[in-house]
């Protein structure tokens, strides 16, 4: 597991400093990578070797994939709210002219993915520059944060791989962004600094790299369950292996003589294979010598296999029967209850980010057009992505219609547009 990286607070930002840590960024380089893989589908099975002639069918069953966009979808599948008291339209009219709600997505998806997602604020090029929102890749980026219980950011780095002939990187181009300035410079493929600096100042007032967590321990939604997954791709792929094995049955021939020679015997084994008939003596016989196994065994591996992935993931099989018919939305959350108390430990991370990114946007508002928002003061509101009894919300917003304020009540209506 990936530690947090941490210095003192008084430590000089330098290029060099950032070489030092993406050294240390690297070692991860294995574990990232593997993640990434289980996601797109590259498992361990792909890479079996069997002795010649035997059936090595390699399936892969994407369980990674598919908790990865489960939990993406039910948790940000509907956008991030954001209430207050005051005016904050135009913070909002910046995260969406930023795209924020596609950017939350990626963050949410990257974070499933590797444990931590990234995103970095920016200024856009141009007469008019507007802040843009950009997720980062987690296998080129990190951040380090101070010695302090408070763990506040200091730095963080972006080297982006810059890629030569026949597609190997060559380089780097690094971001160093600490709380007040942006530097870039470039990396040889062996990590050692060439050509110019640039520094140029952020104008967020803060770290403009922001690191968002997928839990407490940093870990993705299927890492726990890899081994799961590489034994249920096991088991399909020999049960596969085994169908086909039974095809290719031998032949046991017994009192009946195929030929006078080899080459005989040879053109009589093709004759039969082509053409799935054989005449014999009296006395002979044939069958085919196969191996027995037992597919209802198999089978209930296999389901206990997958209930293990579930279980320990936390995601529920959307296809067990337990989902079918039209069960109420208590009953709903009650199937669900692992699910969405994974999903609530990602909230109290993911929206950590958040506030860190209206914070800078604040900062920013106010040192270029002296707009002054108190973004301490903004709640932030996650809605999953579960079918819904609309009219038992509908219900239940009139019975407290004389209780909570209209405006709380209309969001609870997921039919109501947001003013």
């Amino acid at each position: 597991m990936n530690n947090i990286y941490q210095i003192t607070e008084n430590t000089e930002i330098t290029p060099e400093l950032a070489v030092k840590y993406i050294h240390k960024h690297r070692q991860q380089g294995e574990r990232l990578d593997r993640l990434y893989d289980y996601y797109t589908g590259s498992h361990a099975i792909l890479s079996r070797e069997k002795e010649k002639g035997a059936a090595n069918n390699r399936l892969v069953c994407n369980h990674a994939k598919y908790i990865t966009d489960c939990t993406t979808g039910y948790f940000m599948g509907s956008p991030v709210q954001y209430i207050c008291d005051g005016d904050i339209s135009g913070v909002k009219e910046i995260l969406r002219r930023a795209d924020s709600e596609t950017e939350d997505i990626d963050l949410a998806r990257l974070g499933s993915i590797y444990g931590v997602s990234y995103e970095m604020l920016y200024f856009s090029s141009g007469e008019n520059p507007e802040i843009k929102l950009a997720s980062l890749d987690p296998r080129s980026c990190f951040v380090v944060y101070d010695d302090t219980v408070e763990q506040k950011p200091l730095f963080g780095v972006y080297y982006m791989p810059v890629y030569g002939d026949n597609d190997f990187v060559k380089g780097y181009h690094c971001y160093l962004c600490d709380r007040d300035n942006v530097t870039e410079f470039s990396l040889t493929s062996a990590l050692a600094i060439t050509g110019e600096r640039v520094s140029y100042p952020h104008y967020f007032g803060d770290v403009p790299i922001i690191e968002y967590y997928n839990n407490g321990d940093r870990q993705g939604d299927f890492e726990q369950v890899t081994s799961l997954i590489d034994a249920y791709n096991t088991l399909q792929s020999d049960r596969i292996n085994d169908k086909e094995q039974f095809v290719d049955a031998i032949l046991l021939i017994r009192g009946q003589v195929l030929g006078d020679s080899a080459e005989e015997e040879s053109e009589t084994y093709k004759a039969i294979k082509e053409y799935g008939v054989m005449t014999m003596d009296d006395g002979g016989d044939a069958k085919w010598l196969t191996r027995q196994f037992d597919e209802a065994s198999v089978d209930i591996l296999r389901k206990a296999l997958e209930n293990d992935i579930h279980k320990f993931s936390g995601v529920p099989c959307m296809n067990d029967v337990s989902f079918s018919g039209n069960s109420s939305g208590v009953a709903m959350r009650y199937k669900l209850l692992a699910f969405e108390q994974m999903t609530k430990i990602k909230e109290r991370y993911f929206a950590e980010g958040l506030k860190l990114r209206l914070k800078m946007i604040a900062n920013a508002m106010l040192m270029k057009s002296a707009v002054k928002i108190d973004a301490e003061n903004i709640s932030i509101l996650f809605t999953h992505s579960l079918p819904e009894n609309e009219s038992e919300l509908a219900q239940t917003a009139n019975l407290l219609r004389d209780i909570v304020p209209n405006d709380r009540l209309i969001k609870l209506l997921p039919f109501v547009p947001e003013a």
